[in-house]
C-alpha cells in the first residue's frame, strides 16, 4: 500500500481558528439588525404577494 500523507496539526488548527473567526462575526450581529431585515423581506414579500393575486383575480373577473 501507498503511504498516505496524514493531515497536519497547522491544518486543524487553521480550520477552528476559521470557524471560531466566523461565529464570532456571526455572533456580532445585533438581533435588532437581524429582526428589521426580516421584517422588511417579509412586508415586500406580503406587498408583491397581495398586488399579484389583485391582478390576476381582476383578469378573471373580465373575462367571464
Amino acid at each position: 500500500m501507498a503511504n498516505l500523507p496524514t493531515t497536519s496539526a497547522k491544518n486543524v488548527t487553521d480550520d477552528s481558528a476559521t470557524f471560531v473567526k466566523f461565529t464570532r462575526r456571526l455572533m456580532s450581529v445585533p438581533h435588532a439588525e437581524i429582526k428589521a431585515k426580516l421584517d422588511a423581506e417579509k412586508a415586500a414579500k406580503r406587498t408583491s404577494k397581495g398586488s399579484a393575486s389583485r391582478a390576476s383575480g381582476a383578469s378573471s373577473k373580465r373575462a367571464t
